[in-house]
């Protein structure tokens, strides 16, 4: 299987155990401390035991590695899951009481016992939890790749036959092309954009030099992953490319720099970001949706069918800052769109009502797409997403590799321009600018730089 994406979710799951074994350890000294009923002698100092709770989360997840705690099966049981932390945890316990017996420390076995107890359950139901999201619809939609096979006929079988449940899991597969077929060229494009394809597995053997330079031409272009199936027994460990699926070698062409876990924790802090204002924006939430109904006739919120990672589609949601005929009267506007390329801008748009002007100046007809960021459709920071329509416009197809990201609700050119800016070319080079160079850090300013110029309204329209 790909073991480097495999290693980083194993290392994320263990970060989050210790920081559970932690919390265990903490919980247990309070339940410890207050209830002085009990009879037990009385504890040391909390900070005593912050070493305690340190011991605790580096043994607790290497012992329940060594139960298989973290190996990946096609059909997780839920009695092989509760045994397995059942003995990791055992073990951190007796570990930590033979290893304070040796250096000769005094804590209270009571805390100990009680933490790995704690921890137990804790761990427990975050591995329910993540178990009930990886075989979930949201998982199914968002976290499989959609995998487009490019090979003969009569070798793409086997390639797939090979894959374990565990590989098989992990992708959509979507189409076959063949490399002999008709206009190759031509098609390739055309798959990919049907199917927002997200990873192309290519069977090397198949292709001649010249249908592999168009492959890594387009992919490259557009910003789409490459598996390319060798046909080398062995993998060497030592060229950072080559990675496993199917029990055989294979090169694995990333789309962008980033890596997976740093893109993996960008979405945990999508989620949480995207959950708590949510809930501290309800009430500017509940005022904007009564004052769009009471100043102009039509629906709250406005829907519109947008492009998502690589291009699939999406519902996008957002205050209706716009007459509910809005989308009718957009061809008799086209003459004065102000933004080249496929987009549509327009500085005094006679659609927008008096309430949407305020709205669109502040972004607070954004606020919404919280709901998209928290479905896994949107991040918070990531290139806008644009209509369906005018994607289908996009001529340069370098430009699509602007989707290789999940969109956003606000970006570089929000901070940098926003309106302001009437070349899509620009608009772009912004968005690639992004893609090349994110990291969490980027991703923090971005958001810090977007405050300003939402309550300040700057190139807002």
């Amino acid at each position: 299987m790909l073991t480097r994406p495999q290693h980083t979710r194993i290392r994320f799951l263990q970060l989050a155990d210790g920081l559970l074994f932690a919390l265990a350890v903490a919980l247990a000294y309070a339940l410890r401390a207050f209830f002085p009923w009990l009879g037990l002698p009385e504890l040391e100092g909390f900070d005593d035991y912050l070493w305690l709770m340190a011991l605790m989360a580096l043994c607790g997840p290497l012992l329940l590695a060594q139960q298989d705690f973290y190996q990946p099966v096609s059909r997780p049981s839920r009695g092989a899951a509760i045994f397995s932390i059942i003995q990791g945890c055992l073990w951190t316990v007796v570990a930590l009481v033979i290893f304070l017996f040796i250096v000769r420390v005094q804590f209270a076995r009571s805390v100990i016992i009680l933490g790995g107890f704690l921890a137990s359950l804790l761990i427990y139901a975050r591995h329910e939890l993540t178990r009930s999201f990886a075989t979930g619809r949201m998982a199914e939609a968002e976290l499989r790749r959609r995998l487009l096979w490019v090979g003969r006929p009569e070798s793409v079988p086997r390639l797939q036959a090979g894959l374990t449940p565990i590989e098989q899991a992990q992708f959509t597969h979507v189409a076959t092309l063949n490399p002999a077929g008709p206009d190759f060229a031509a098609e390739l494009p055309r798959q990919l954009h049907a199917h927002a394809v997200n990873v192309v597995l290519l069977n090397l053997k198949d292709l001649a030099d010249s249908d592999l330079a168009v492959v890594i031409e387009a992919c490259e272009r557009e910003g789409i992953e490459i598996i390319m199936h060798p046909g080398l027994s062995v993998a060497s460990p030592f060229l950072l490319n080559i990675d496993q699926l199917g029990g055989e070698a294979v090169l694995h062409y990333r789309a962008h720099r980033a890596e997976p876990g740093g893109l993996l924790i960008k979405q945990c802090l999508d989620y949480i970001g995207a959950a708590g204002l949510l809930v501290a924006l309800s009430p500017l939430f509940l005022l904007t949706a009564l004052l769009v109904r009471l100043t102009s006739p039509g629906p709250v919120l406005y829907r519109q069918e947008r492009a998502g990672l690589n291009g699939r589609p999406f519902t996008m949601l957002k205050f209706r800052s716009m007459g509910v005929d809005a989308d009718a009267r957009k061809p008799e506007l086209a003459a004065r769109n102000e933004m080249d390329g496929p987009v549509f801008k327009l500085t005094a748009d006679p659609r927008v009502t008096r309430l949407g002007r305020v709205l669109r100046r502040h972004s607070l007809d954004e606020l919404p797409q919280l709901w998209n960021v928290l479905r896994g459709e949107m991040s918070l920071v990531g290139p806008r997403p644009l209509p369906l329509e005018e994607v289908g416009r996009i001529a340069n197809l370098a430009h699509r590799r602007r989707l290789s990201f999940k969109p956003g609700l606000t970006c570089l050119w929000q901070v940098r321009g926003r309106n302001d800016i009437s070349s899509f070319e620009e608009w772009v080079r912004l968005d690639l600018e992004y893609i090349d160079r994110w990291s969490l850090w980027m991703d923090l300013k971005i958001l810090l730089a977007t405050i300003p110029v939402a309550l300040l309204g700057r190139g807002g329209r």
